[in-house]
């Protein structure tokens, strides 16, 4: 082999590893960009998920609040029917005592 022949033999080896070296980078950036779309597609997927959880905590939470307001209504409920006994109770009482009152009043005239 000749000295030109070397040459062209250099000159074709260099070319296939500049061909080689933009493949492995063209690769490298179809690799990034393919993992960049699934780190994309991983967050918003893991967005969504917290989105539904988030929405299932606050029914429970509304659902709990709603079921505490009842409970409170009803002892409240409880309590002013309790009152309005006792305040009918203490009117018959106050009817019966201005009647014997009145009676009194009126047998001793």
């Amino acid at each position: 082999m000749d000295r030109t022949e070397i040459l062209e033999k250099i000159k074709q080896a260099e070319i296939k590893v500049e061909e080689a070296i933009r493949a492995a980078e063209e690769e490298k950036k179809n690799k990034i960009l393919e993992a960049k779309m699934k780190a994309r597609e991983i967050i918003e997927s893991a967005e969504a998920e917290a989105a539904k959880v988030k929405e299932e905590i606050l029914k429970n939470v509304k659902a709990e609040i709603e079921k505490e307001k009842e409970e409170i209504r009803q002892k409240k409920a409880k309590e002013i029917e309790n009152f309005e006994k006792s305040g009918k109770d203490n009117i018959m009482k106050a009817v019966d005592f201005l009647y014997n009152e009145f009676v009194g009043m009126v047998e001793h005239a």
